[in-house]
């Protein structure tokens, strides 16, 4: 993502700008910014700004075709829509096409989103957030999970089985031949037989506690990855950026990135929705997470 994609015709994104947004650019820069995606910002003849991403569909955490990526992504970008229309500002939506569409196809697989520029700063997906910073993390999320009815139409459920399960699954199924995706295959082949009893032990863990979090109440409409590196800060607050993967699921799929192990993070949360934060499903979504980075690094 830090360097320019050769696959990804510029002339033709500006062309898709043009049609579909009705945004002549008078500049469009590759951003070597974020994780996943590509970036640009494009600044219109009349000095406008808007910050460009183009998303591979196939494959990656989706686990899908081009065309399931494409309506997946649909589905999230409509739902943050909803979301900002109902009224929760902290919510960063698309600039709809002159359609009305959330995004629109770019060749073969990829997919354009056009958002408002912010001047703002964002952190790392590492970063500690100060005290203050998370629970005002807390209250946001307490607002949009209290925003489900209006976000019911498009979100999709998000299981708490991470679509590459199926690939670590079938690394596990074949150690004892060689992998030839790359330099690195050989290397990680031999990493993981030297961890499969373990891996398959997380993947049991994982179940077991999915029939534990079971039980946990409904569902509610979640960012999914509400960590530094998604949190703008700006002058009138934190925001939430990227909601690609947004989706119906546990609050706590949210919560063990916002509250981790704090305890007055968790009462806060608690004290504003009247929902005890379950122990089971903060491990549940905290080990799919690292299950989910060790499957997409595993050819």
């Amino acid at each position: 993502m830090k360097e320019q994609p050769g696959h990804i015709d510029q002339r033709e994104l500006a062309r898709i700008l043009r049609e579909r947004w009705g945004l002549a650019p008078g500049r469009l820069r590759h951003l070597p910014v974020g994780f996943g995606y590509h970036h640009w910002e494009l600044t219109g003849a009349a000095g406008g700004r808007w910050f460009i991403t183009v998303a591979e569909l196939a494959g990656g955490w989706r686990g899908t075709g081009p065309a399931a990526g494409y309506a997946d992504l649909r589905a999230s970008m409509e739902t943050v829509t909803a979301v900002r229309r109902a009224g929760l500002e902290f919510a960063v939506a698309p600039v709809l096409t002159a359609g009305g569409q959330a995004l629109a196809s770019l060749g073969d697989g990829n997919a354009v989103t056009v958002f408002p520029y912010i001047d703002g700063a964002s952190g790392d997906f590492g970063d500690g957030l100060p005290g203050r910073d998370r629970l005002a993390l807390i209250g946001i999320l307490a607002r949009l999970h209290g925003a489900t009815p209006v976000a019911r139409r498009t979100a999709l459920a998000r299981s708490p089985s991470p679509a590459s399960r199926p690939a670590l699954e079938g690394a596990l199924g074949e150690l004892s031949e060689s992998w030839s995706g790359g330099p690195y295959s050989e290397p990680a082949r031999r990493l993981v037989a030297q961890h499969a009893a373990r891996l398959s032990r997380a993947l049991a863990r994982l179940d077991e506690l999915a029939r534990a979090a079971a039980g946990n109440g409904t569902a509610v409409i979640t960012h999914g990855e509400p960590h530094p590196g998604n949190i703008m800060r700006s002058r009138g607050g934190l925001l939430l950026i990227d909601w690609d993967t947004a989706g119906l699921a546990l609050p706590e799929r949210d919560l063990w990135l916002a509250a981790g192990d704090d305890a007055r993070a968790a009462g806060r949360y608690a004290g504003l929705t009247g929902r005890r934060v379950s122990g089971a499903a903060m491990d549940l979504y905290r080990l799919r997470w690292s299950l989910d980075d060790i499957a997409l690094s595993v050819p």
